[in-house]
């Protein structure tokens, strides 16, 4: 077999295996068929000089296309930058940035009214304890002091002022003293809480009084508070200054 049949039977073998899998001695047997091609000599026949011709081009062609399949075949199966087999880096997709989230502002809540606080009861007559805890004497008048005691469980409410008297130990009134003129606040008084005020009297012409002398208070529904008196024996009243002139008592509010 000639060297020319021997390349042709080598490219058809390679065009039949494909282009993605040359035999490894395609391009040896190209370049080695190269030099062996009979060149053309002016003394041949025209028959032969024309067959040659062809066969030469045909050569040619044939190694053109060779070369190139090669060539094609090294950029396809080259090694990428990355390492052999290694697989193009994906370009960086922009980052899909979510619109931000606008904060939503608390929702304007209609203000709801304050619970109403649990109305107070008035203190009651039997939570009460009321007594004289001293008696001094000033410029013909008596001042004593009186301590008030809520002695429930609960608190209560009472009035700063009362309506003071002198009593005796027969509840007898020596003197009476006036009602506020004006409503006076109310005083919460805590369970235990302790309050405090003076009660000051004078000029009493009257009768001689039964033991024990005390105070008494007037509140404000009519109610009576008898003040528990400092001593069981005591009958001392303030100190007679005109027979013509009227009794008078008074109390401070009471106060913490």
């Amino acid at each position: 077999m000639t060297t020319g049949s021997n390349f042709d039977d080598r490219l058809h073998d390679w065009f039949e295996d494909g282009p993605t899998d040359a035999p490894d001695q395609v391009l040896d047997t190209v370049l080695a068929a190269v030099p062996s091609i009979p060149q053309r000599r002016a003394g041949w026949r025209a028959s032969r000089g024309l067959s040659a011709m062809f066969g030469f081009s045909r050569v040619l062609a044939g190694v053109a296309i060779a070369v190139g399949l090669v060539t094609a075949l090294f950029f396809v199966i080259r090694p990428t930058p990355g390492g052999v087999g290694s697989e193009a880096s994906p370009s960086p997709s922009a980052a899909i940035v979510a619109p931000p989230t606008a904060i939503e502002s608390p929702a304007a809540t209609a203000s709801t009214p304050a619970p109403a606080a649990t109305a107070v009861a008035p203190c009651g007559l039997a939570n009460l304890e009321v007594r004289i805890t001293l008696w001094e004497g000033a410029a013909g008048h008596r001042i004593a002091h009186v301590e008030l005691t809520n002695t429930g469980f609960d608190a209560c409410v009472i009035q700063a002022m009362a309506r003071p008297q002198l009593v005796d130990g027969n509840r007898s009134i020596l003197i009476d003293g006036s009602s506020p003129a004006a409503p006076d606040p109310l005083l919460t008084v805590d369970a235990g809480e302790v309050l405090k005020t003076l009660v000051q009297d004078g000029n009493y012409c009257g009768p001689a009084p039964v033991a024990p002398v005390s105070g008494a208070f007037v509140l404000a529904d009519g109610s009576h508070v008898l003040a528990t008196p400092f001593s069981p024996t005591d009958a001392t009243v303030p100190p007679c200054l005109g027979s013509g002139s009227k009794a008078d008592i008074e109390m401070q509010p009471w106060a913490p």
